[in-house]
């Protein structure tokens, strides 16, 4: 018995010896956890603001038949105005790299009069009202920012005003939209894993037509409405704010 009682004596004694130089050893910081890469991947739909500069024009007949004569109502404007709306898309990363799709829906209202050149009180004007387009994007990526390029196609409602303001003088107007492309660059940062901020510039041009044969506010008929378009184009510089859909987790690397 009594060398039973030394045999768990001795254990005893090295258990807590052992734990005391346990207690005595430097504590090992646990590894620090893997960067977070963040992933582009994903449907988004956003808001975006900004201002809009547009350029036009055009001639017409509302006077007399004069657009392939001298001196012609010649119409040539500039115009400037807030513009603003949104946008859905989606985009895939692949290493760095990120191609995507997106639909984007602006209104605005440039709109700009001016007195004809050739007849007294008669006045011109042009407005775009409205932007819509569908364009590619192909961008590259460091982490958290984007930039990127993209083109597709575009549209605008095209309002066009030939008015006569002597007493008796008549109105001739059209609104129609007018098809055309578009191209632009941005740059967008990811603040997390769902909400993204960025910036674009977009240039959209439009192929207006002849506008012949309209009726007028007094029942004639104009044979050259509104034609010999030339410069007809918006562009506009916008801030975005975005929001992933699929609400994704950031890839973390390995």
């Amino acid at each position: 018995m009594k060398r039973f009682g030394w045999a768990i004596a001795s254990i005893m004694s090295v258990a807590s010896f052992g734990s005391a130089m346990a207690a005595d050893l430097p504590v090992k910081a646990p590894p620090p956890p893997p960067p977070v890469v963040y992933n582009w991947t994903g449907f988004y739909a956003g808001i975006n603001i900004g201002g809009a500069w547009g350029k036009s024009s055009w001639c017409t007949d509302a006077f007399h038949p004069n657009c392939t004569t001298a001196p012609d109502d010649l119409v040539s404007q500039t115009r400037t105005d807030i513009v603003g709306g949104g946008q859905v898309g989606y985009r895939w990363q692949a290493s760095n790299w990120v191609i995507g799709v997106e639909g984007m829906y602006d209104a605005l209202g440039l709109t700009q009069t001016s007195p004809s050149l050739v007849a007294p009180l008669r006045t011109r004007s042009t407005s775009f009202s409205n932007l819509a387009s569908v364009t590619g994007q192909v961008g590259y990526t460091w982490d958290r920012l984007l930039l990127f390029g993209k083109g597709g196609w575009a549209t605008t409602k095209l309002v066009l005003d030939a008015n006569n303001l002597n007493p008796g003088g008549f109105d001739l107007n059209h609104r129609g939209w007018v098809d055309g492309w578009t191209a632009g660059v941005g740059l967008e940062y990811l603040v997390n894993d769902i909400i993204s901020v960025g910036v674009q510039y977009n240039y959209y041009q439009f192929n207006a037509s002849n506008i012949n044969n309209l009726i007028n506010s007094g029942g004639n008929t104009i044979g050259c409405a509104f034609c010999n378009f030339g410069t007809t184009n918006v562009q506009t510089a916008t801030a975005t704010l975005n929001f992933k859909l699929n609400w994704a987790q950031p890839v973390v690397a390995k």
